[in-house]
């Protein structure tokens, strides 16, 4: 009697050793987010009308509102970037206008919106009101696709979120014929729109069920899983900053069925 009850007691501590130790894994995860949920779309109702009757669209660039007091940094930095504008309606087979030239016309100021629109033979006035890149968006919500399972950061102890950070284009479309305002639009973008792969090196029992109470990391190149956290960025160099900035015309474009 005494053989077996020792025989099930070693059972049980074996199971039980068994279930609660385990060992360090690396899992893939996957966090998205969908960035146009944020976007603020006003239209007029002449707008459609108005572009359908052009068979070729002619846009030109207008810098914002006291682009004048800018620091010459920071124009050199916007001026880069509405070139940047510039390519990607170009590269969609429209017509681009001389934005410098818009803007001493209208500087001069003996001449409305619709005579310096025709002065320059256009057809759309693209307005930039503001551009960002970097906009903080910290997502928690993320899927580990080895385990076909959802996770949230908030579950694991020392794992913070994916930063998916939104770069933002707001405009305001003038229609140069009427003079109108056509419309207002704020698009959104992210990085991880579409989804991204991270690693997160975590522990794993011997049972799979992973513990998020030990120590974890994430990082975005498998074999490097230092962080508490990442950022998807939109900032870091012109190639990121071109890609933003591609994906806020199409969506522009979109909008103005002109894509």
């Amino acid at each position: 009697m005494k053989k077996i009850f020792l025989r099930i007691t070693l059972l049980f501590f074996s199971v039980l050793i068994f279930y609660s130790c385990g060992s360090y894994t690396t899992l893939t995860g996957n966090v998205k987010y969908n960035a146009s949920e944020k976007n603020e779309i006003i239209k007029s109702n002449e707008l459609k009308s108005y572009l359908e009757s052009k068979s070729t669209i002619k846009f030109v660039l207008r810098t914002p509102e006291g682009y004048s007091n800018y620091s010459e940094e920071d124009q050199i930095k916007m001026n880069n970037i509405f070139g940047q504008i510039e390519k990607e309606l170009i590269k969609n087979g429209h017509i681009v206008k001389d934005r410098v030239l818009l803007d001493l016309l209208l500087e001069k100021g003996d001449m409305s919106i619709t005579e310096v629109g025709k002065a320059i033979n256009t057809d759309i006035i693209i307005e930039v009101i503001n551009i960002e890149f970097d906009i903080p968006n910290h997502i928690k919500e993320f899927r580990i696709k080895e385990k076909n399972i959802n996770a949230n950061f908030d579950s694991w102890s020392n794992i913070d979120y994916v930063d998916c950070k939104l770069s933002m284009l707001e405009c305001r479309i003038t229609l140069v014929e009427v003079g109108n305002v056509g419309g207002i639009f704020k698009f959104f973008v992210s990085g991880c729109d579409k989804g991204n792969d991270f690693y997160i090196h975590t522990y794993q029992m011997y049972s799979g069920q992973l513990d998020p109470d030990k120590e974890s990391y994430v990082g975005w190149n498998y074999g490097n899983v230092t962080y508490k956290s990442l950022t998807n960025t939109y900032g870091l160099n012109d190639l990121s900053r071109s890609k933003a900035i591609a994906k806020l015309v199409k969506l522009l474009l979109k909008e103005l069925n002109a894509g």
